[in-house]
């Protein structure tokens, strides 16, 4: 295979792992627009995928029956190969495993605030029994400490933590992804979220195959405070 036939061929490859990512059957250049905001490798690489959309298009369209006006480098082709194996090797979440400290349904308030000033942490899963009912965030709390602000004596050991978990925003306070999750869609949704929102508090629970039927099933967990760790890895 000479190297103008690796161009085309790292080339199809890299517009076949981009559809995939996308989940859209469009050409190269749509996707190419599509994914310039929206995933960190078009965004990092954006200069030489667009190069390589325009050389394509002169070797294809333009192509001399002798000779080609233009022609690949080996270094080039290398560029694009790496650019492929990001998208078809990306980072993922299992990066972020770590234990993970839950709470009960029953457990106090008091008890919980213990938790997260001795742990230094503001997000817990919660779970009665078995069964994972939410997250206590501190979006909760904060919500929660508005309803009771009326009151002139509030006992901290009165109020379990099923009081505070159904004010949380369940739809902008976790996702459950499996450990294979790319971490550049953490990076996606969170952005998402501060675009439509103003900030992000979301929780990424990280999973052996995307579910939680047990305590043990979470493994890892990312928040906004692991942000900066997430784009270093992105880098």
């Amino acid at each position: 295979m000479n190297l103008l036939e690796e161009f085309l061929t790292e080339f199809n490859l890299l517009h076949e792992a981009m559809k995939k990512d996308a989940h859209r059957d469009q050409n190269f250049g749509k996707l190419m627009y599509y994914l310039k905001n929206r995933n960190p490798i078009v965004k990092q690489y954006y200069d030489d995928i667009d190069k390589a959309r325009q050389l394509r298009n002169i070797l294809v369209h333009e192509k001399k029956e002798k000779y080609n006006i233009a022609e690949p480098t080996e270094m080039f082709v290398e560029r694009l190969r790496l650019i492929r194996s990001k998208f078809e090797n990306p980072e993922t979440v299992a990066l972020f495993k770590r234990p993970i400290t839950s709470l009960n349904n029953s457990d106090t308030f008091k008890k919980a605030l213990n938790d997260m000033r001795q742990q230094q942490v503001s997000q817990y899963p919660v779970f009665e029994g078995n069964e994972f009912l939410g997250m206590l965030t501190d979006n909760g709390i904060t919500k929660w400490l508005t309803l009771v602000s009326t009151e002139t004596f509030i006992d901290l050991s009165t109020y379990q933590v099923r009081d505070l978990i159904q004010l949380d925003d369940k739809d902008t306070s976790y996702i459950i992804v499996d450990k294979n999750y790319p971490l550049h869609k953490v990076e996606e949704k969170m952005t998402e979220l501060v675009n439509r929102k103003g900030y992000s508090k979301l929780s990424i629970l990280i999973t052996p195959k995307g579910h939680i039927k047990s305590r043990d099933d979470i493994i890892g967990i990312i928040t906004p405070a692991d942000m900066p760790r997430v784009l270093e890895y992105l880098k």
